[in-house]
């Protein structure tokens, strides 16, 4: 399996471990979390910046510890080695960006459509939470998809 495959999956793994356990310590460990302040906006804004600041700060830790990880595994390996990436890996990130980024603003302009149809803005907000996880998630399927079938 190649480096970029286990960045890849080990992205994946990552970005579910991250949000189901947020979710958990939210909506399960907290559990004082009743319907009206779930149907307030002022939860959701909050909700997801410390979402987002959780996963930028847990990301970065997982891969500098993941990085130093693969060093030590494969420490008789030149360095290049690890982090080259040639044309075929630039255009599989590129196309994988691509179709993600699709996703994200489809679901973007799939968020307006609750509050254009005068429904609260929770709604709004669990629209774009779920489209920028499946985003990110099939981000990283995609890069799996294409080293696997050679593209």
């Amino acid at each position: 399996m190649s480096i970029q495959v286990q960045k890849a999956v080990f992205n994946f793994v990552t970005t579910i471990l991250l949000l189901g356990g947020y979710l958990f310590y939210v909506f399960g460990i907290q559990g004082d979390i009743n319907l009206s302040k779930v149907l307030d906006i002022q939860f959701w804004g909050i909700f997801i910046l410390k979402l987002t600041v959780l996963m930028v700060v847990a990301k970065i830790i997982l891969f500098i510890l993941f990085a130093i990880f693969k060093k030590v595994k494969n420490r008789n390996m030149d360095e290049e080695d690890l982090e080259f990436m040639d044309e075929r890996d630039k255009l599989i990130e590129m196309k994988s960006d691509r179709y993600s980024h699709w996703i994200a603003m489809f679901g973007f302009v799939a968020s307006m459509i609750p509050v254009s149809m005068s429904y609260s803005v929770q709604y709004m907000f669990i629209t774009i939470l779920i489209f920028g996880f499946l985003s990110a998630l099939m981000s990283d399927v995609w890069k799996i998809y294409f080293y696997n079938k050679g593209a």
